[in-house]
């Protein structure tokens, strides 16, 4: 069971924001911890898994930060990882963190309201795309492919995209959990998506 005081591990390399982010985050009812800025370190932390939702920063270097994600989404299955990018172009970094699987993505110069959202869909097991760069992932033209969804199927990814966990859409709709996962898979099949925060970002374009 997830805790009163969700535990997010901070993986940042300078000093100052992550100072500056542990205050914000335990403010907002968090226990919060920092990795060390050393990258082998870091990853040891990550791997160990000891945390409710890690919140990985992008900024330093995106090749490294992604390779460190999926490092840990491929020892840890279903990894609890945040990647926040400063890069808010429709390509380059920004697609490629897209791409790699981690249940949440945001932007640095989102809104705290956005981080906090994040931050807790994804410890509680759901996914998260920032609304900011739901277009910009959602690659290519995407109206008919959602198109082929389901009412229902199109209707969990809308929740999911709003940030919604799992267990709250399965309340929300009357269904069982594993079905909401089941529509989540089968409708990431259907729109050719490579991860469910995609699914949701594209579901998120279309009904713009």
């Amino acid at each position: 069971m997830q805790a009163s005081q969700p535990r997010v591990l901070i993986v940042d390399d300078h000093l100052a924001i992550r100072r500056g982010m542990e205050l914000l985050l335990r403010e907002q009812g968090f226990a919060v911890r920092a990795a060390p800025e050393q990258p082998d370190k870091a990853r040891a932390h990550l791997l160990k898994g000891d945390y409710d939702v890690a919140l990985v920063e992008l900024r330093r270097d995106a090749g490294d930060g992604l390779e460190l994600a999926r490092e840990t989404l491929r020892a840890l299955s279903g990894a609890p990882l945040v990647l926040c990018t400063a890069y808010a172009a429709p390509s380059g970094p920004l697609l490629a963190a897209s791409r790699v699987g981690a249940p949440g993505l945001i932007l640095t110069s989102s809104p705290v309201t956005t981080l906090v959202q994040a931050l807790r869909a994804v410890a509680g097991g759901s996914g998260f795309v920032d609304p900011s760069v739901a277009r910009a992932v959602a690659e290519g033209p995407v109206q008919q492919r959602v198109g082929r969804l389901s009412p229902r199927e199109r209707e969990v990814l809308e929740l999911l995209a709003d940030g919604y966990q799992g267990p709250e859409i399965a309340e929300r709709l009357f269904l069982s959990l594993e079905t909401v996962r089941t529509h989540i898979r089968n409708a990431a099949g259907k729109l050719g998506a490579r991860t469910r925060v995609q699914a949701a970002a594209m579901v998120a374009c279309a009904r713009e």
